[in-house]
């Protein structure tokens, strides 16, 4: 029970935070210049001020600064963590640096990726790593020397998917919400206190700072919020789905993938669709999937939570997966696929008849 109460604290201590310094950080904001100007591909029509990233973060690490003050198993587990903890709150006030920075003066992707790449590596070398992947056929598989370039991939993956998600008010605070819920529920039934509450102070950070970026949103996540936010997200899937986790999990197949199905999957729709097109993978448009609602006629609010509920079914099946034997697993994996595949090509079809778009822009059904 006193884990219980340490978590329901760490929540509250962080979103009180986050809730607390998102003030601050528009005031911030508005003295430094961070303000996102508005233009044809954006969806807003003033000038918002764009550090959330700032309170997010700040609300993020609040919590852990009292497990050095008392005195129970929590706090003396803490100190075997450490090192992890402390490589995981490194990398994210690197991506709050750059993020600021981009806020500000504004950096090209090449700069972004280079900062992310070596911050992975570093996340890598302190021992946030995917060192090996559940097989439903057998023993898991060792990934030796391609720990470095598949941890790397990740990590820089999902930040930027997350970055890349940040496109309506109140949309990746809400979605980091469900998702950041969703791995504590993970962890807590594998016993994993320590990575429980690191995902219960992002929830928290998340959810304290939403009251202001829900729509109308009176300030925006900017780079300095999705970045961080992705980074931590990223190296906390690791430390859930791929190392203290794994037991209860299958990443191979499908559960880290259905839990972040849908950053990465409108990341990778909008990237092979520019590819397709001849554009640049980085050319901004309207073309991720919440653009596509809001010109279906819903507005930010519903927009937003159409996309809750999307993660919080893909969350909740996550966890109904994680918790099968490995032939289960696969069997459900595999039904899974058949019906999200389905999905697409309806929703593909609903889309050319309410924009009726050109044919080589919808993919062939077969």
């Amino acid at each position: 029970m006193s884990h219980y109460k340490t978590y329901f604290v760490m929540l509250l201590v962080s979103g009180l935070g986050a809730f607390a310094l998102t003030p601050v950080a528009i005031r911030l904001a508005l003295q430094w210049g961070a303000v996102d100007l508005p233009n044809a591909r954006k969806v807003h029509d003033k000038p918002m001020p764009r550090l959330g990233g700032l309170a997010v973060f700040l609300g993020f690490c609040l919590p852990w600064a009292g497990l050095y003050f008392i005195h129970n198993p929590v706090s003396a587990a803490f100190l075997d963590f450490e090192t992890r903890f402390g490589a995981l709150v490194l990398a994210a006030a690197a991506m709050l640096v750059l993020g600021i920075y981009d806020d500000i003066k504004g950096a090209d992707a090449p700069k972004k990726f280079l900062v992310q790449t070596l911050t992975a590596v570093g996340l890598w070398s302190a021992g946030v790593r995917i060192e090996e992947v559940s097989n439903p056929w057998g023993h898991p598989i060792d990934l030796g020397l391609l720990s470095l370039p598949i941890s790397v991939l990740w990590i820089v993956g999902v930040t930027n998917a997350i970055n890349l998600l940040d496109g309506i008010d109140g949309l990746v605070a809400g979605v980091t919400t469900v998702i950041a819920l969703c791995l504590a529920i993970l962890n807590i039934l594998s016993g994993n206190i320590l990575i429980a509450l690191l995902t219960l102070c992002l929830a928290g950070a998340c959810l304290g700072f939403l009251p202001y970026n829900h729509s109308p949103a009176r300030i925006f996540l900017g780079d300095s919020g999705s970045l961080t936010i992705g980074m931590v997200l990223s190296g906390i899937a690791i430390l859930s789905l791929f190392k203290e986790g794994r037991q209860t999990a299958n990443p191979l197949l499908s559960v880290p993938f259905i839990l972040f199905g849908l950053p990465l999957f409108d990341t990778i729709r909008v990237m092979v669709k520019r590819l397709a097109r001849g554009q640049s993978m980085f050319q901004a448009d309207r073309s991720h999937v919440h653009h596509r609602l809001l010109e279906m006629g819903m507005n930010h609010r519903q927009a937003a939570w159409t996309l809750y509920a999307v993660a919080a079914g893909l969350g909740s099946t996550a966890i109904l997966l994680s918790r099968l034997e490995h032939g289960q697993q696969l069997v459900f994996s595999v039904i899974l696929a058949g019906l999200a595949a389905t999905s697409y090509v309806v929703w593909r079809l609903h889309l050319r008849e309410h924009f009726n778009e050109d044919k080589d822009d919808v993919p062939p059904v077969v």
